[in-house]
């Protein structure tokens, strides 16, 4: 019998790349539940035995699509060097933008997805959860620490900073574009929304 190839291994990252774009569409379209192997081959442009070459099963291409999905956000806190201009002056540039990500359509979609699948898939949370907040917290946490010891900000527990942080100057928006309250949001109010939170932080953490 031929060797299969290993699934982390699989030999074409378009092909994987083509699988998880179909995979998106379907569970979009049906949900986690209403999804089937079938449906995602026939997306994907793919045969059912491609398919299972690069994933196991249905729960397997959940995992990998979900911490895909929320890599790209956590990447871009990792971008946060706040140098130039005052730290404030960076710390509301980063949150502008960050939120702006928060509340794109995309990102919306694909949050929803997963919230609809955590109560009979558990596990897809905390993969969502871990790629995403927990990553980005980690990084907040290192630029905080820098802060604190560079005089920057008051000494305080870093992680809770950053917490308190993200909270602030995204819940608001985040909250009103995931129940489509605000599907939308224009810059200038993630821009007042931003400038209001970071308000308090810095009233509490700025030096």
């Amino acid at each position: 019998m031929s060797a299969q190839p290993e699934k982390g291994d699989a030999p074409d990252k378009d092909k994987r790349r083509q699988i998880l774009n179909g995979a998106r569409e379907v569970f979009l379209a049906k949900g986690y539940e209403g999804a089937s192997m079938d449906a995602i081959a026939k997306a994907s442009g793919v045969s059912k035995g491609t398919l299972y070459v690069y994933f196991d099963n249905k729960d397997e291409l959940f995992v990998a699509l979900t911490a895909e999905e929320k890599r790209a956000i956590s990447e871009a806190i990792c971008t946060l060097e706040p140098h130039g201009g005052s730290f404030r002056e960076n710390l509301e540039t980063f949150a502008v933008n960050f939120c702006e990500l928060l509340t794109a359509a995309g990102h919306i979609s694909s949050l929803r997805m997963v919230i609809g699948a955590v109560e009979k898939f558990p596990g897809v949370g905390e993969v969502y959860f871990r790629n995403g907040a927990e990553r980005g917290a980690t990084r907040l946490t290192e630029v905080f620490e820098q802060a604190i010891a560079d005089g920057r900000m008051r000494p305080c527990d870093p992680k809770v900073a950053a917490q308190h942080f993200v909270a602030l100057c995204t819940s608001e928006v985040l909250k009103r574009a995931l129940f489509a309250a605000d599907a939308n949001p224009a810059h200038e109010t993630v821009v007042k929304t931003v400038r209001d939170g970071l308000d308090v932080f810095w009233a509490y953490y700025g030096r």
